[in-house]
């Protein structure tokens, strides 16, 4: 049996060890799209040369060393968060919530899938009554531009998050506390950090899906452009 274990394992590291080939980056400028923010901050494009996630970047580091850790990332967070508790009370209730969704990042409203053939009820897995998801798991995965299951910030986000602020929401109790919300932050701070490296460059970060599908459009222009 141990040797069929064994066995096993050397023929799948092959496979494991396969990784999808690079995609070209466009050679032309590619236009700036909307940045998401891993705690759910909108950063709107800012003219043709602006980047919203440097922007973003150079906001969270703090100390300008050109790298983020957990606690600037929690840091961040906390400065957000207070943006959006509006009574400071020290907590986001459903009315705060819903004005983040409304004011703050309305692209993320369209966050909910049409019901699935055969769901129960009508109702999306992962959803509480079809208008807020549950507490995010805590290994949140990155997926290509614009995949099937992409959906509200996810599109403009390093995580597939549909909503980054109700996600934070961990008990599920209608209302997310300054420490779920800087938990919240770690978590994702840890899910784009898999090698524990606890300090992010600006180069370790991945694209985007809007920021995928804007590079693959400058592509589709330039081929266009050859013809």
């Amino acid at each position: 049996m141990r040797r069929l274990v064994l066995l096993i394992a050397l023929l799948a590291a092959p496979a494991l060890a396969k990784s999808e080939p690079p995609v070209a980056t466009c050679p032309d400028p590619v236009a700036p799209v909307l940045f998401i923010s891993p705690i759910g901050e909108p950063f709107r494009p800012q003219g043709g040369n602006d980047d919203p996630v440097r922007r973003w970047f150079d906001q969270a580091d703090r100390n300008h060393d050109r790298t983020l850790t957990v606690g600037e990332f929690m840091l961040d967070g906390d400065r957000f968060f207070a943006t959006l508790d509006k009574d400071g009370n020290g907590e986001l209730l459903p009315d705060e919530v819903h004005g983040y969704e409304q004011d703050v990042a309305p692209e993320i409203r369209l966050y909910q899938r049409r019901p699935e053939p055969g769901a129960e009820g009508g109702k999306k897995a992962g959803a509480d009554d079809g208008q807020r998801p549950r507490a995010e798991r805590r290994r949140g995965g990155r997926t290509p531009a614009y995949a099937d299951g992409v959906i509200g910030a996810g599109r403009y986000a390093f995580l597939n998050i549909p909503n980054p602020v109700a996600a934070a929401d961990s008990d599920v109790n209608r209302a997310i506390t300054a420490r779920e919300f800087r938990a919240a932050a770690a978590a994702r701070f840890a899910d784009l950090d898999p090698g524990q490296t606890k300090a992010l460059s600006f180069d370790q970060l991945p694209k985007t899906p809007a920021q995928q599908a804007a590079n693959a459009a400058c592509l589709a222009k330039l081929r266009e452009k050859r013809r």
